[in-house]
């Protein structure tokens, strides 16, 4: 990388959100150094986040407005034009909490992916849960998520495109593949809380049914069709004995 390169590339994706975009331009504009540049992507937005973006052009360093094929389509349009070492993507809403160009240098050689904690926030800003903590072993992709996507940092120069014929997981499943065809070594795990993440985003909408039809997917793309089965049996487990057992024992005087 030239001298002239950012360390961190934010990318920030969006489409009719003006309000959710002002909180975390608002956010990325006090910790935005001369290491830290920042895109947005909109997806041809019809409201006023056009203009936002206009007025916070000190802060926004490049961005385009175009339809585009979804929020990965959209991050992959985002990835190519970073010129960061490393990659965040931060979604419109949620807030950055520290200058993450600063961790992002101290990263140990060879390292492709730093990831961190994630303040897991109610629509209301009040905290659901704090996420993010050492892995110790790539497995745990296999139950779910185990990060918050924004509280990661991939390095540039060796990220997969995300898979577009996933709209809700391909997220997990680039992390995964990139951990595993490096290793987990070559990962680095920072102790430190680096965003507000609003659980009010697209992937909270989606139905259960489409959920479980992506995992699915998911299993049968890296390889691990067995885990089909046993979260099926895990889910009847839970619906028709766990869940009545319960309901039986609250009732009881």
């Amino acid at each position: 990388m030239g001298s002239d390169n950012p360390v961190v590339s934010i990318v920030t994706v969006v489409r009719n959100d003006a309000a959710r975009l002002l909180r975390t331009l608002n956010s990325v504009s006090p910790r935005k150094t001369g290491k830290t540049e920042y895109i947005v992507v909109d997806g041809a937005s019809t409201d006023a986040t056009l203009d936002l973006i206009r007025t916070h052009e000190g802060t926004v360093d490049r961005w385009i407005s175009e339809p585009d094929g979804g929020i990965y389509d959209a991050m992959n349009k985002g990835t190519a034009l970073c010129r960061g070492s490393f990659i965040m993507f931060l979604n419109a809403g949620d807030e950055l909490l520290v200058d993450v160009a600063e961790l992002a240098e101290k990263a140990p050689q060879g390292c492709v992916l730093q990831y961190g904690k994630a303040n897991m926030l109610f629509p209301d800003g009040s905290l659901s849960y704090v996420k993010g903590k050492r892995l110790k072993t790539p497995h745990r992709f296999l139950k779910g998520m185990p990060l918050c996507h924004q509280a990661i940092l991939y390095r540039r120069d060796v990220m997969p495109s995300y898979d577009t014929s996933f709209r809700i997981m391909s997220d997990r499943l680039l992390s995964y593949r990139l951990i595993t065809d490096y290793g987990l070594e070559r990962t680095s795990f920072i102790d430190a809380v680096l965003v507000n993440y609003y659980e009010d985003g697209f992937s909270n909408q989606v139905s259960a049914e489409e959920w479980r039809e992506e995992q699915t997917r998911f299993y049968r793309s890296v390889g691990k069709k067995h885990y089909i089965v046993i979260k099926q049996i895990n889910w009847w487990f839970k619906r028709y004995l766990k869940s009545p057992i319960l309901k039986m024992f609250e009732g009881a005087p």
